[in-house]
């Protein structure tokens, strides 16, 4: 997909989510979800099937000893929509292609509909990012007595 110039929109977006083994599962449905919400695009959630092994052993960085492969991908790609709605997924075993018609004036009606950016305050979140960033930074920690 060719990036966005300035002054366009994106109406679609694809993103290959890193998620495999037992860890990252339960958050895959709702994953490109919540991205396809937020951002008022169709998002395609994309994960590969079986396991990769790798030549050379590797650590995770999860004190676990080192391994060669990331563990077994469970597939189960999909489409979602601006308004949450989400194709069903393809197979958690075997490789596949999605095909879906997509009504990109879902992503107008969505963000029309919902007002997010009518109630965002960047000014407010760059103030405070500019702040949080700076290197003398000190939270306010409060604590009750």
């Amino acid at each position: 997909m060719p990036p966005v110039a300035p002054g366009q929109r994106a109406e679609k977006c694809s993103k290959p989510f890193f998620t495999h083994n037992h860890s990252s599962e339960p958050l895959w449905g709702i994953e490109a979800r919540n991205a396809a919400i937020a951002n008022h695009v169709f998002t395609v959630g994309i994960n590969r099937v079986g396991t990769e092994v790798f030549p050379n052993e590797f650590t995770s960085g999860n004190g676990q000893p080192a391994h060669k492969d990331f563990g077994h991908f469970f597939g189960s790609s999909y489409i979602a929509a601006p308004d949450g709605s989400r194709t069903p997924a393809l197979s958690r075993v075997r490789e596949g292609v999605l095909i879906a018609e997509l009504d990109l004036n879902l992503c107008r009606q969505c963000k029309d509909a919902w007002g997010f950016r009518m109630t965002n305050r960047l000014d407010v979140y760059a103030e405070t990012l500019a702040k949080v960033a700076h290197p003398d930074y000190r939270p306010d920690i409060r604590r009750e007595l």
